[in-house]
C-alpha cells in the first residue's frame, strides 16, 4: 500500500490546509507539461484524493497502522474514480488547466443562472412583486443553434474529427512522453461550423435581455430557493434550457434583527401599561396588529406567533420607558399606590 503522507511529503497530523497547500505546489512541480513524471504525479493526485476526505483518511490511517503490525492491504483507486473527483474541485487558473489537461475533460455546459435578489424585510412581512433583469444564452435563430450560415459542419482539420489532440513534450527531460487534450479547435465537438454565422460568430448562442416579474407572498421562507423553469441558458448542442435560480438576500434594518426564521425587535411600555394592562394596535413595517397587555404582566418577552419568516415568531423585548418629569398629583398618586402595593 503506498504511504500517501510520504508521496505528498507531510507529516501523519497534517491539517486540510497544509495537505491542500502542498498538493498544489507538488501538482504544478511534477505535471508532465512541467517536466513531471505521468505515473508520479498521477499518484501525487491519488494521495490527494484519499487524504483530503475525511471518510476515506480514517480509513487509509486505520488500514496504515494494520500494517505496521504485520497486516498487508491494498488501497488502490480507479482513473475513473480520480476523473471523476477532480471533474468537481476548485482550484487556482493554472492548477485547474494543468488538472483538466491531464484528465482531458470535455468542456461542460452549465445552462443554470443563479441570481441574487436583494429584499427589504418589509417586503418579506408585507409580500411584493419583484422586477429581475438579467441577460441569458438563446439559442441563435439564424443557424439554430449550430454556428454555421449554411446549418452545416465539417469535420475539425485540427483533431480530425475525433475531438482530442495528442500533445508531445519533453520540456525539462531527456525523454518525449504524451497526453491527450480536448481539441481547443471544436472545443471537443470534432466538428467546427461550415460558414461562420454572422449573427453569433460561430457560437451558436446569442445573449438576450430578459425581464422576470416575481412574486413574493407575505411571510414568505427567504432561505428557499426560487426556480423558474426553463429561464436560464440555452444549449446549441442539446437544445435543452437551464432554470432561473434567485436566492434571496434581506437587506439590514436599523429596528429588527433576524435569528433564524425569528423576527428580532424592541417594544416601549411605561410601567403602567404593565401594572394595569394595555390593549394597542402594534404597527409592524406597515402590518396592523392588535396586542393586549395582560394586567400585571411581568415578562421581558412578547412573542408574536407566525409573524416571522416562514415558520417563524416575532419576539418583542419590553423596553420600559423613563419617565422624565412628574407632576405633584403624579407623584402623589404614585407614591399612595406604592403604600398600597407593599401593604398588600
Amino acid at each position: 500500500m503506498e504511504d500517501y503522507y510520504q508521496i505528498l511529503g507531510v507529516p501523519e497530523n497534517a491539517s486540510e490546509e497544509e495537505i491542500k497547500k502542498k498538493f498544489r505546489e507538488l501538482a504544478k512541480k511534477y505535471h508532465p507539461d512541467m517536466g513531471g513524471d505521468p505515473e508520479k504525479f498521477k499518484k501525487i493526485l491519488e494521495a490527494y484524493r484519499v487524504l483530503s476526505d475525511k471518510k476515506l483518511r480514517a480509513e487509509y490511517d486505520k488500514k496504515r497502522k494494520m500494517m505496521k503490525e504485520g497486516f498487508s492491504f491494498e488501497f488502490p483507486f480507479g482513473f475513473e474514480d480520480l476523473h471523476s473527483f477532480f471533474r468537481n474541485q476548485t482550484f487556482d487558473d493554472l492548477l485547474s488547466d494543468l488538472i483538466e489537461e491531464f484528465f482531458s475533460f470535455a468542456p461542460e455546459e452549465k445552462r443554470d443562472i443563479i441570481l441574487d435578489l436583494e429584499v427589504d424585510l418589509s417586503e418579506i412581512v408585507r409580500g411584493a412583486r419583484k422586477i429581475i433583469n438579467y441577460k441569458r444564452k438563446t439559442i441563435c435563430n439564424i443557424c439554430k443553434g449550430t454556428g454555421s450560415e449554411s446549418g452545416k459542419l465539417i469535420k475539425c482539420p485540427v483533431c480530425d474529427g475525433r475531438g482530442k489532440v495528442i500533445s508531445r513534450s519533453g520540456f525539462f527531460t531527456g525523454f518525449i512522453f504524451e497526453t491527450t487534450k480536448t481539441c481547443k479547435n471544436c472545443n471537443g465537438k470534432g466538428q467546427i461550423p461550415e460558414i461562420i454565422c454572422k449573427n453569433c460568430q460561430g457560437r451558436g448562442y446569442v445573449i438576450k435581455e430578459e425581464v422576470v416579474n416575481i412574486d413574493l407572498p407575505p411571510h414568505f421562507d427567504p432561505y428557499e430557493l426560487i426556480k423558474i423553469p426553463l429561464l436560464g441558458d440555452q444549449d446549441p448542442v442539446t437544445k435543452k434550457s437551464g432554470d432561473l435560480i434567485v436566492r434571496i438576500r434581506i437587506k439590514p434594518h436599523p429596528r429588527f434583527k433576524i435569528r433564524g426564521r425569528d423576527i428580532i425587535g424592541e417594544i416601549e411600555l411605561n410601567l403602567i401599561d404593565l401594572i394595569l394592562g394595555k390593549e394597542f394596535i402594534l404597527d409592524f413595517l406597515g402590518e396592523k396588529i392588535p396586542l393586549k397587555i395582560p394586567e400585571g404582566f411581568s415578562g421581558e418577552y412578547i412573542k408574536i406567533l407566525g409573524k416571522g419568516l416562514k415558520g417563524g415568531d416575532l419576539i418583542l423585548k419590553i423596553k420600559i420607558k423613563p419617565i422624565k418629569r412628574l407632576s405633584p398629583k403624579a407623584k402623589k398618586l404614585l407614591e399612595e399606590l406604592r403604600k398600597e402595593l407593599e401593604e398588600n
